[in-house]
């Protein structure tokens, strides 16, 4: 009798684990929630004087950055992705941005 070589492909998961998922999930949490929070900061003084606008963009931000590198690194199998650039871009910008805020605040006078 022969045995018939069960097919591997069928039983596999939908996609595989991204190596770099750490990564991912904490660039993609900060640089997203800073420019969501600033995003929402903006949104918050022209529309009204409410911290909920800042609250939502910055967890709607952090949902979209994970999900914009995560996905980038399921596509292709490299680290150095144009997401990569533009969430470490976005990451250091808004922390910049905040940083100066915060200072502008507190030497206000």
């Amino acid at each position: 009798m022969q045995q018939h070589d069960v097919d591997t492909e069928s039983t596999k998961s939908p996609g595989p684990v991204s190596v770099w998922l750490t990564h991912d999930v904490i660039i993609g949490l900060l640089a997203g929630a800073g420019v969501g929070s600033i995003a929402g900061l903006f949104v918050a003084v022209r529309v009204s004087d409410n911290n909920m606008f800042t609250l939502g963009g910055a967890v709607i931000g952090a949902i979209l950055g994970i999900l914009l590198l995560v996905r980038s690194h399921q596509r292709q199998g490299r680290f150095f992705t144009p997401a990569v650039f533009i969430m470490w871009f976005l990451l250091v910008a808004s922390a910049l941005f905040i940083a100066a805020l915060a200072s502008a605040i507190a030497n206000f006078s």
